[in-house]
């Protein structure tokens, strides 16, 4: 629930699916203008507390689209997002 409105302006995301013991999530989003889906496979993650924040990091994403695997792979190899403090203690 947390997580859609954070997608809005790029799309709809269909779902997630969170492995907590392996800490690996996978995701799909439909994204503005395309007529196929985004399929997120693979994305390891780990939580981080920045002062008052609770942060998670994806990383070592694997994404279906392979221009954006390669940018994933270029320039954002961790992508940090904020999140409250009920989905950390959920994640963890």
């Amino acid at each position: 629930m947390f997580a859609r409105p954070k997608f809005e302006r790029y799309g709809d995301l269909r779902w997630v699916k969170v492995n907590t013991a392996d800490k690996v999530l996978q995701a799909e989003v439909l994204l503005k203008g395309e007529s196929e889906p985004v399929t997120i496979s693979s994305a390891k993650y780990r939580l981080e507390t920045k002062g008052k924040k609770s942060l998670l990091i994806l990383y070592d994403i694997q994404i279906s689209k392979e221009w954006a695997q390669n940018l994933l792979e270029d320039r954002f190899q961790e992508l940090p997002i904020a999140i409250p403090e009920f989905v950390s203690s959920l994640l963890g």
